[in-house]
């Protein structure tokens, strides 16, 4: 709403300023055709000049130079009047002109025309000067105001101006509620489509097509999301099917597999066999749990059974549980808790955070057949609990890596990714976050954030 105000407040503000800088054109433009309008015309200073000019010789007027090039600017025709009205001396007057003329057809045209013609008039020694321009060449007018109102000239400009500047702002205004309304629909439209709520705009008014697209959008979003949940909801239920129906028969794998390994009287290739046998079996059991764990925490089915959690002794409980369960010769394991961490708590479930450290290490373990060392490390970080797991294996391979800094879960990762995938929501759920690299030295290391219980 707030956003939509500040448009408003824009839109006004951009109409008055908009008309406050036409109103300054038109005034500079209005003082400009004032100047260029009073220099084209200077009749007084050009008839003076003719006047001037005009000189009588003996019994003949002759015009001077100056006088003639004046004339030749914008004059058609001139003649001299005497005090009776006659002519005395003239030059190109038409045929259609009277030769003379008494004190009130003189007093008629001396500020207008002359039977169409515009003229101009100049007091000259004999007489009075009369100049012709071309018909149609002038627009002459008069105008009368009172003295009191020019007086009031200087006041009432700014008053009038202040006019035209308010009704501009109440105009735009007016104008700008309308569009606001439209667009405060739109916006509200926007704002369920992200709530993922259908929209049913009206069609009507400017916004019209703007809100038909929006509601042709949310019925396809509508649509793809009705699709996709089904989508998941089928993909999440043949996965717990699946994981529920492989864990009877491999469970059964797995006890007849340890009695053949326990079983004294096989020869020995026949019990270490079993044993592989066993081994690969847990391996499926423990795949099948992820996989299911992954998906539930995916979708946010997988309930939390939250607790204050000290990090310090369960990662000695995990490092105690790998070496004591007999961990081969060519790995070795070290935990280091450094001085502020020994305390270290955060809120959270602790076996998914067992899940989490175990994936790792026996990620480890799995991807370094020759043997690596594996260190596993927590300390504060600023605000956050880190836990890393690190080894001096092989490292990630580059795609795999590529994939495990996306935030995309699942989708388009590989089945040997799947635990740190898993290892990846298992921090999300905890609100922290997580950091997957390969070491300049060799082999790699994954960091969990984790924020602190309060």
């Amino acid at each position: 709403m707030k956003s939509m105000l500040r448009i408003l407040g824009r839109y006004v503000g951009s109409a008055a300023g908009i008309a406050l800088i036409l109103l300054i054109l038109n005034a500079a433009l209005f003082l400009l055709w004032v100047t260029g309008a009073k220099q084209e015309n200077g009749n007084s200073y050009r008839v003076s000049v003719i006047a001037d000019g005009l000189a009588k010789e003996g019994e003949e007027y002759t015009l001077a130079d100056s006088a003639r090039q004046a004339m030749s600017v914008r004059y058609e025709w001139a003649m001299l009047l005497s005090d009776s009205g006659e002519i005395l001396w003239s030059l190109n007057l038409p045929r259609e002109l009277s030769r003379t003329y008494t004190i009130p057809e003189v007093a008629s045209f001396t500020k207008w025309y002359l039977q169409d013609y515009p003229v101009y008039v100049w007091r000259h020694q004999d007489g009075l000067l009369v100049v012709g321009c071309p018909k149609g060449s002038v627009w002459k007018t008069g105008m009368e105001m009172p003295q009191s109102i020019m007086d009031k000239t200087i006041l009432w400009i700014p008053i009038v101006l202040a006019a035209n500047g308010l009704a501009a702002v109440l105009l735009a205004l007016l104008l700008g509620l309308r569009l606001f309304r439209s667009m405060h629909t739109l916006v509200k439209g926007i704002e369920q489509m992200a709530a993922k709520q259908p929209v049913q705009l009206g069609t009507n008014g400017v916004l019209g097509e703007l809100a038909a697209a929006l509601n042709q959008t949310s019925r396809e979003l509508q649509r793809q999301e009705i699709a996709l949940q089904k989508r998941e909801q089928a993909r999440t239920s043949w996965i717990a099917g699946i994981s529920h129906d492989i864990r009877t028969p491999l469970s059964m794998v797995m006890g007849y597999a340890s009695q053949l390994e326990d079983n004294q009287e096989l020869p020995r290739p026949a019990r270490e066999q079993a044993g592989i046998v066993r081994q690969q079996s847990q391996r499926i059991k423990t795949l099948v749990n992820d996989l299911n764990l992954a998906s539930k925490l995916e979708y946010d089915m997988q309930p939390l059974h939250q607790e204050e959690v000290l990090l310090a002794p369960l990662l000695r409980q995990i490092a105690a549980d790998f070496l004591n369960g007999g961990l081969a010769r060519p790995y070795s394991l070290e935990l280091d808790v450094g001085e502020s961490a020994r305390q270290a708590k955060v809120l959270g479930d602790q076996e998914l955070l067992r899940r989490a450290v175990y994936n790792l290490i026996q990620n480890s373990i799995r991807h370094n057949p020759q043997g690596c060392a594996i260190r596993i490390t927590l300390e504060r970080v600023n605000s956050c609990w880190v836990m890393a797991v690190a080894d001096n294996g092989k490292g990630f391979d580059q795609e795999l890596l590529d994939r495990l800094k996306e935030e995309n879960s699942l989708t388009g990762m590989p089945s040997h990714g799947l635990g740190l995938t898993l290892v990846r929501q298992i921090a999300r759920v905890h609100e922290g976050t997580t950091e997957f690299e390969n070491l300049p030295e060799g082999g790699c290391r994954v960091v969990i954030n984790l924020p602190p219980s309060s």
